[in-house]
Parts: C-alpha cells; sequence; structure tokens
C-alpha cells in the first residue's frame, strides 16, 4: 500500500478519525491501521515533508497501534512494515 504525504499531513489523517454519516457516527480507518490490519507494508511517498517529531512517532507504531477514540489495540502483523520514502 502506499500513500503520499504533503506538508499539511498530520496524524489524524495517517492514523483516522470519528465522523458523522448517514449510518451514523463511526471511526475512518487511516493507511496506517489499514495496513497493520492488513498486514502489509505500507509505504509513505513524500515523507521528508512530514515533520521529524511526527516521523518519530510512526516509528514507534511499528510494533502495535491503540486507537483511543474507539478502545481498539492493533498489532502490527508479520508482514507489517512502514517505509519513509
Amino acid at each position: 500500500m502506499k500513500y503520499h504525504c504533503t506538508a499539511e499531513t498530520d496524524l489524524e489523517e495517517l492514523i483516522g478519525h470519528e465522523c458523522i454519516d448517514e449510518k451514523g457516527a463511526r471511526f475512518a480507518y487511516g493507511p496506517v491501521p489499514l495496513a497493520m490490519l492488513k498486514d502489509e507494508e505500507l509505504v509513505l511517498e513524500n515523507s521528508a515533508a512530514l515533520p521529524v517529531m511526527m516521523a518519530a512517532k510512526l516509528h514507534a507504531l511499528s510494533v502495535s497501534l491503540f486507537i483511543a477514540e474507539i478502545a481498539v489495540r492493533i498489532p502490527a502483523g508479520e508482514h507489517f512494515r512502514l517505509v519513509l520514502q
């Protein structure tokens, strides 16, 4: 899976956010948890545009991700890998 980053990309965009649609309130997963759930590689293209602190936080997610808004923990699978490109 590939995702193109910009200078405006933030953690909410990469992890996801709560949203309300015609089906009610739900959590829209971003590319990081989607890749973790699919147990596949995530390539963040143009990652040089991300702040250094955000890149450090993303590396911490290589083991597991806890989404507090929905109280869900997503462990990184055997094949999940985060590539900053």
